[in-house]
């Protein structure tokens, strides 16, 4: 081989070399990165369009499920109501709970009708001694004072029998002062008989404005009588303060007899001519009731004293009215517990209070707490049976929620 061609093989060789090493050094010092993997792209489908389909009539509204809650409780509490010889259970509940839901303030369903119940058991054409009637036992007076619209019953023996009734008061306040001194004369007595007095005074007119309530139906006569009997108990309560100060235990013995055939003689009065009035009452009801209905009336108050006592109302009195009468007893509950808050010493004890209002009226009630009435067995009574009553029902609700809540728990 030639010198020429062996010059040429080693320029080639040589180039070879270099480009070799070149290559190596560029990959060493060239990070190359890995190639990115594909997205993917999903491709929502069309939503599919289902048929609109009606509401199912086992999942009540709102407003169904409120109204079968209260259905429910209403058949809870006349329930309750039936154990305790009720008459008409349900048509109680319903009237009340009805006058207390459109009422803008009332007391509790279970209270009005543990007051329901305890005036008359759910007798609602009833009349009283005292001539009180209905649902709620309202006098004429006390359906004046809440303001009731309708017709009221009102006789000249129903306003004998008022004013007698509270105009008694005084007297018989005066009686039992004088009694104190007569059955032990002492200075510690009489000390008492003075306090006694003084609440005498400050109670002597307790009541006597609710007989301006009978305005419509009072003559003048009527009026002025009222004003002498009001100064004759102020001249009687100024005679024994002066026989407190000043008087013998025989000075007061004499006084005591003196008001106290006073205060039996206005008591005969009020019972005599409140009976009558009763019993003109009555009557007349089963009058109405036997003219217009082909049935006795027994059997009306028994059957359909709801009805009835609709009528009633329109023909003779509103008092017999349950849905009137359901009304009045919320308002007039309402008003007790205000005045009871003013008297109960603790707040515990506003709803015993409240109940002894509504059953004795203010005038005795406040007698009572003054001293001047030892005890009121009938009020005591009531006041004591009213929030029991009011309680036991709460209980039955309890259990109705308690229940429910476990079948609200199990369904889950």
């Amino acid at each position: 081989m030639s010198r020429d061609w062996r010059i040429a093989i080693c320029a080639i060789g040589a180039l070879a070399v270099l480009f070799g090493m070149g290559g190596f050094f560029r990959s060493d010092t060239t990070s190359t990165l890995p190639a990115s993997s594909p997205r993917k792209i999903a491709i929502a489908a069309a939503p599919v369009e289902l048929p609109q389909s009606d509401p199912s009539s086992s999942v009540p509204t709102l407003s169904e499920a409120g109204r079968a809650n209260v259905d429910k409780r209403v058949k809870i509490l006349a329930a309750e109501l039936a154990k305790m010889w009720t008459s008409n259970p349900q048509e109680l509940v319903n009237v009340i709970d009805e006058a207390s839901r459109e009422a803008k303030v009332s007391p509790s369903v279970t209270l009005l009708l543990a007051i329901a119940h305890a005036e008359t058991s759910g007798e609602i054409l009833d009349v009283s001694e005292a001539g009180a009637v209905g649902l709620a036992q309202a006098t004429p007076i006390a359906c004046r004072e809440e303001q009731c619209q309708g017709k009221l019953f009102v006789t000249r023996d129903y306003l004998i029998g008022a004013r007698a009734y509270i105009l008694k008061k005084p007297l018989g306040d005066a009686d039992t002062i004088a009694s104190l001194v007569v059955a032990h004369d002492d200075a510690k007595t009489r000390r008492r008989a003075k306090r006694l007095l003084d609440s005498a005074f400050a109670l002597r007119l307790e009541g006597v404005g609710e007989l301006d309530l009978l305005a419509p139906y009072g003559s003048a006569d009527y009026y002025a009588e009222i004003g002498s009997a009001k100064r004759h108990n102020l001249k009687r309560l100024r005679e024994l303060q002066s026989l407190l100060a000043h008087g013998s235990e025989l000075q007061i013995r004499t006084y005591r007899d003196r008001v106290r055939h006073e205060y039996r003689d206005l008591k005969r009065m009020q019972i005599e001519h409140w009976r009558h009035y009763q019993v003109e009452l009555m009557a007349e009801r089963d009058r109405i009731l036997e003219r217009h209905f082909p049935l006795p009336a027994s059997t009306m108050k028994k059957k359909m004293p709801y009805q009835a006592g609709e009528y009633l109302a329109q023909e003779l009195d509103v008092r017999f009215s349950p849905t009137e009468m359901a009304a009045f007893l919320v308002s007039h509950l309402e008003h007790k517990a205000e005045e009871a808050r003013t008297l109960a010493r603790r707040e515990r004890d506003v709803e015993e209070m409240t109940a002894a209002l509504y059953n004795g009226g203010s005038h005795n009630v406040k007698r009572m707490l003054a001293g001047l009435i030892a005890s009121l067995p009938e009020t005591e009574q009531y006041r004591k049976k009213v929030p029991a009553m009011r309680r036991r029902l709460d209980h039955s609700i309890a259990r109705l929620e308690i229940r429910s809540a476990s079948r609200r728990v199990e369904a889950r």
